[in-house]
Protein backbone atom coordinates (compact mmCIF):
# COMPACT_ATOMS: atom_id res chain seq x y z
CA UNK A 1 0.00 0.00 0.00
CA UNK A 2 1.26 3.40 -1.13
CA UNK A 3 -0.13 6.86 1.02
CA UNK A 4 0.05 10.19 -0.40
CA UNK A 5 -0.59 13.14 1.49
CA UNK A 6 -2.44 15.57 -1.04
CA UNK A 7 -2.83 18.36 1.22
CA UNK A 8 -4.36 18.52 4.67
CA UNK A 9 -7.63 17.03 4.01
CA UNK A 10 -7.14 14.40 1.80
CA UNK A 11 -4.48 11.81 0.52
CA UNK A 12 -4.18 8.97 -1.78
CA UNK A 13 -4.14 5.52 -1.47
CA UNK A 14 -2.81 3.10 -3.93
CA UNK A 15 -3.69 -0.51 -3.19
CA UNK A 16 -1.93 -3.12 -4.73
CA UNK A 17 -4.02 -6.47 -5.34
CA UNK A 18 -1.98 -8.02 -2.54
CA UNK A 19 -3.60 -5.40 -0.27
CA UNK A 20 -7.39 -6.13 -1.31
CA UNK A 21 -7.19 -10.15 -0.90
CA UNK A 22 -4.93 -9.63 2.56
CA UNK A 23 -7.73 -7.39 3.70
CA UNK A 24 -10.28 -9.08 1.95
CA UNK A 25 -11.88 -5.76 0.12
CA UNK A 26 -13.08 -5.36 -3.17
CA UNK A 27 -13.92 -1.86 -5.36
CA UNK A 28 -17.36 -1.76 -4.61
CA UNK A 29 -16.83 -1.74 -0.68
CA UNK A 30 -15.33 1.95 -1.03
CA UNK A 31 -18.00 2.73 -2.88
CA UNK A 32 -20.65 2.45 -0.33
CA UNK A 33 -19.19 4.08 1.97
CA UNK A 34 -20.27 3.59 5.62
CA UNK A 35 -19.01 2.72 9.03
CA UNK A 36 -17.70 -0.09 7.90
CA UNK A 37 -15.68 1.81 4.93
CA UNK A 38 -14.47 4.11 7.58
CA UNK A 39 -12.80 1.70 10.08
CA UNK A 40 -11.84 -0.64 7.01
CA UNK A 41 -9.57 3.13 5.87
CA UNK A 42 -8.85 3.63 9.67
CA UNK A 43 -7.07 -0.07 9.89
CA UNK A 44 -5.42 0.76 6.56
CA UNK A 45 -4.32 4.07 7.55
CA UNK A 46 -2.87 2.98 11.15
CA UNK A 47 -0.83 -0.09 9.98
CA UNK A 48 0.60 1.97 7.57
CA UNK A 49 4.85 1.97 8.32
CA UNK A 50 4.68 5.77 7.35
CA UNK A 51 4.12 7.73 11.27
CA UNK A 52 2.65 10.65 8.71
CA UNK A 53 0.14 8.09 7.36
CA UNK A 54 -1.31 7.50 11.12
CA UNK A 55 -0.94 11.20 11.95
CA UNK A 56 -3.16 12.05 8.81
CA UNK A 57 -5.47 9.14 9.96
CA UNK A 58 -6.11 10.52 13.50
CA UNK A 59 -7.15 13.47 11.81
CA UNK A 60 -8.89 12.20 8.95
CA UNK A 61 -10.81 9.58 11.02
CA UNK A 62 -12.03 12.41 13.73
CA UNK A 63 -15.73 11.59 14.25
CA UNK A 64 -16.88 14.88 13.26
CA UNK A 65 -15.60 14.96 10.16
CA UNK A 66 -17.47 13.48 6.79
CA UNK A 67 -15.43 11.42 4.35
CA UNK A 68 -15.35 11.57 1.27
CA UNK A 69 -14.09 8.63 -0.56
CA UNK A 70 -13.69 8.60 -4.58
CA UNK A 71 -12.36 4.54 -5.42
CA UNK A 72 -10.94 3.65 -8.78
CA UNK A 73 -10.36 0.08 -10.07
CA UNK A 74 -6.61 -0.73 -11.16
CA UNK A 75 -6.08 -2.91 -14.30
CA UNK A 76 -3.67 -4.96 -12.08
CA UNK A 77 -6.50 -5.98 -9.78
CA UNK A 78 -6.27 -3.15 -7.50
CA UNK A 79 -7.37 0.10 -6.48
CA UNK A 80 -6.87 3.91 -5.85
CA UNK A 81 -8.53 5.80 -3.10
CA UNK A 82 -9.05 9.36 -2.72
CA UNK A 83 -9.78 10.16 1.15
CA UNK A 84 -10.97 13.55 1.84
CA UNK A 85 -12.56 14.92 5.43
CA UNK A 86 -15.41 17.67 4.43
CA UNK A 87 -15.90 20.30 6.77
CA UNK A 88 -17.54 20.22 9.77
CA UNK A 89 -21.03 20.53 10.28
CA UNK A 90 -21.53 24.60 11.53
CA UNK A 91 -18.02 26.42 10.37
CA UNK A 92 -19.53 27.74 7.04
CA UNK A 93 -21.52 30.74 7.75
CA UNK A 94 -23.94 30.24 5.34
CA UNK A 95 -24.81 26.20 5.75
CA UNK A 96 -27.99 24.80 4.15
CA UNK A 97 -28.89 23.06 7.34
CA UNK A 98 -28.90 25.76 10.06
CA UNK A 99 -31.96 26.82 10.28
CA UNK A 100 -31.52 30.70 11.44
CA UNK A 101 -29.69 33.16 9.89
CA UNK A 102 -26.48 34.20 11.03
CA UNK A 103 -25.78 37.33 12.57
CA UNK A 104 -23.02 39.74 11.82
CA UNK A 105 -22.01 42.25 14.38
CA UNK A 106 -20.36 45.39 12.87
CA UNK A 107 -18.98 47.45 16.15
CA UNK A 108 -18.53 51.30 16.24
CA UNK A 109 -15.03 50.71 17.39
CA UNK A 110 -12.11 47.69 18.88
CA UNK A 111 -13.24 49.12 22.49
CA UNK A 112 -17.06 48.32 21.80
CA UNK A 113 -16.39 45.07 20.31
CA UNK A 114 -14.30 43.94 23.63
CA UNK A 115 -17.22 45.51 25.28
CA UNK A 116 -20.22 43.78 23.33
CA UNK A 117 -18.08 40.37 23.49
CA UNK A 118 -17.90 40.24 27.29
CA UNK A 119 -21.73 41.09 27.41
CA UNK A 120 -22.16 38.09 25.55
CA UNK A 121 -19.84 36.09 28.03
CA UNK A 122 -22.60 37.40 30.64
CA UNK A 123 -25.36 36.12 28.13
CA UNK A 124 -23.73 32.53 27.64
CA UNK A 125 -23.96 32.28 31.64
CA UNK A 126 -28.02 33.17 31.17
CA UNK A 127 -28.42 30.28 28.47
CA UNK A 128 -27.98 31.98 25.40
CA UNK A 129 -25.93 29.19 23.04
CA UNK A 130 -23.77 30.32 19.81
CA UNK A 131 -20.97 29.65 17.49
CA UNK A 132 -18.84 32.68 17.11
CA UNK A 133 -15.98 33.56 14.34
CA UNK A 134 -13.95 36.57 14.18
CA UNK A 135 -13.09 38.62 11.09
CA UNK A 136 -11.18 41.31 9.81
CA UNK A 137 -10.27 43.18 6.50
CA UNK A 138 -7.25 45.18 8.50
CA UNK A 139 -9.07 48.53 8.95
CA UNK A 140 -12.25 47.09 10.63
CA UNK A 141 -13.72 43.94 12.65
CA UNK A 142 -17.03 41.65 12.41
CA UNK A 143 -18.28 38.92 14.74
CA UNK A 144 -20.36 36.45 13.26
CA UNK A 145 -22.76 34.27 15.49
CA UNK A 146 -24.62 31.65 14.81
CA UNK A 147 -27.30 31.02 17.76
CA UNK A 148 -27.82 27.04 18.61
CA UNK A 149 -30.85 28.04 20.77
CA UNK A 150 -33.48 30.91 20.79
CA UNK A 151 -31.14 33.45 21.51
CA UNK A 152 -31.15 35.28 18.42
CA UNK A 153 -33.19 38.36 19.37
CA UNK A 154 -31.96 38.90 22.85
CA UNK A 155 -28.34 38.88 20.74
CA UNK A 156 -29.40 40.91 18.37
CA UNK A 157 -30.33 43.67 20.71
CA UNK A 158 -27.25 43.62 23.24
CA UNK A 159 -25.17 44.02 20.29
CA UNK A 160 -26.90 46.89 18.98
CA UNK A 161 -25.82 48.91 22.34
CA UNK A 162 -22.38 48.59 20.42
CA UNK A 163 -22.86 48.13 16.75
CA UNK A 164 -24.82 47.02 13.64
CA UNK A 165 -26.26 43.79 14.00
CA UNK A 166 -27.31 42.63 10.50
CA UNK A 167 -29.49 38.95 10.19
CA UNK A 168 -29.21 38.70 6.83
CA UNK A 169 -27.63 36.06 4.37
CA UNK A 170 -26.16 38.49 1.93
CA UNK A 171 -24.11 40.50 4.83
CA UNK A 172 -22.82 37.38 5.73
CA UNK A 173 -21.67 36.00 2.34
CA UNK A 174 -19.89 39.41 2.00
CA UNK A 175 -17.96 39.12 5.65
CA UNK A 176 -17.15 35.46 4.25
CA UNK A 177 -15.74 36.59 0.86
CA UNK A 178 -14.26 39.91 1.86
CA UNK A 179 -12.95 40.15 5.17
CA UNK A 180 -10.67 37.08 6.25
CA UNK A 181 -11.00 34.66 9.67
CA UNK A 182 -8.74 36.18 12.72
CA UNK A 183 -10.58 33.76 14.64
CA UNK A 184 -12.47 30.45 13.42
CA UNK A 185 -13.55 29.62 16.84
CA UNK A 186 -14.94 31.21 19.93
CA UNK A 187 -14.06 34.56 18.54
CA UNK A 188 -16.50 36.31 21.08
CA UNK A 189 -14.56 34.81 24.31
CA UNK A 190 -11.10 35.47 21.91
CA UNK A 191 -11.80 39.11 21.43
CA UNK A 192 -13.46 39.69 24.82
CA UNK A 193 -9.85 38.96 26.42
CA UNK A 194 -8.41 40.68 23.45
CA UNK A 195 -9.87 44.15 23.27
Amino acid sequence: MKIDILSKTTLKLTLTPEDMNENQLCYEFFSRQGSRCRQTLGKLLKSSDKPEGAAMAARLLNNERRLFVEAFRRMDGGCMLYVSALERQGKKLLDESCQVSPIIFKPYSEKDLGLACRCLKQAEKQGARFHSRLFSDSTDYRLALIPMNVCTNKIVRLLREFGEACCDELTAALTEEHYRVIAEEHGAEKAARVF
